[in-house]
């Protein structure tokens, strides 16, 4: 299990992120959401060793691993797939895989890429072609694949749907299911709250650089509105999320 416990985050005299709490358990998927600007990339890349914490705790599987740097991360089984996916578009398919795991064997590199291919098809079909030709969704199947070549415990995931056509987004989400349905705990930050909610187990909220609210998926609707709407979406009669019909054709809050 992910356990992060009251982390504090600055850039220099700023503290951006001040008591974020947070959890993801093997084979679920915990969704964190907040407003723009909230502190939840802040505190996925602290996590995942890019920012060092000014104080808090992060651990894995009991293991605490505050503090370490990303490549530190990555050797204790925890991986980032970052906001924009950050493939290298002019190496191939099978190279931008084959670099994911750059801690293996040559003979556990084949195996993991043949999973990698069970799970994500169109990689196989594209293994030869470089990157940066692919399309914003195959990149994206391309950095979840890349991810899982290093056999990671927990994988933290920043914005997997950005940019991509709607379409599209429902196959990512899916992906994401089937990659915590491994066994895997996913942490992941999502601005689009429907498509998150639709896959998630768990879920965070970050206001203002703090934790908020944490519980359940079912129990997130009137939270997550909050989170990504403001409080006011909770008083709005067209947003129907925390909200159920009256005997009397109206609303009233559950």
């Amino acid at each position: 299990m992910l356990e992060v416990d009251d982390l504090h985050v600055s850039y220099g005299a700023v503290n951006a992120v001040h008591g974020v709490s947070m959890r993801a358990e093997p084979g679920k998927v915990t969704l964190v959401l907040g407003a723009n600007g909230a502190g939840k990339t802040t505190s996925l890349r602290a996590v995942a060793g890019f920012h060092r914490p000014r104080s808090g705790t992060v651990q894995l599987d009991g293991v605490d691993l505050t503090g370490k740097r990303a490549h530190v991360m990555v050797r204790h089984s925890m991986v980032l797939v970052p906001e924009g996916r950050r493939v290298f578009p002019t190496l191939t398919v099978v190279e931008n895989l084959r670099i994911g795991g750059y801690r293996a064997s040559r003979a556990q590199v084949d195996e993991t890429i043949e999973e990698v291919y069970s799970q994500f098809p169109i990689l196989s079909e594209r293994r030869g072609t470089a990157a940066g030709l692919l399309s914003g969704g195959e990149q994206q199947m391309l950095a979840f694949g890349r991810a899982l070549m290093s056999q990671p415990k927990a994988i933290l995931m920043d914005e997997p749907s950005m940019g991509l056509a709607p379409t599209m987004v429902d196959t990512v989400m899916t992906k994401v299911r089937q990659i915590a349905d491994r066994g895997i705990a996913v942490l992941m930050v999502e601005q689009n709250a429907d498509a998150g909610l639709a896959i998630a187990d768990e879920v965070s909220v970050i206001t203002r650089g703090r934790t908020v609210w944490t519980g359940p998926t079912a129990d997130a609707d009137r939270a997550a509105v909050r989170a990504v709407l403001g409080d006011a979406a909770l008083d709005d009669p067209d947003i129907g999320i925390g909200r159920e019909p009256t005997a009397g054709g109206g609303t009233g809050e559950r």
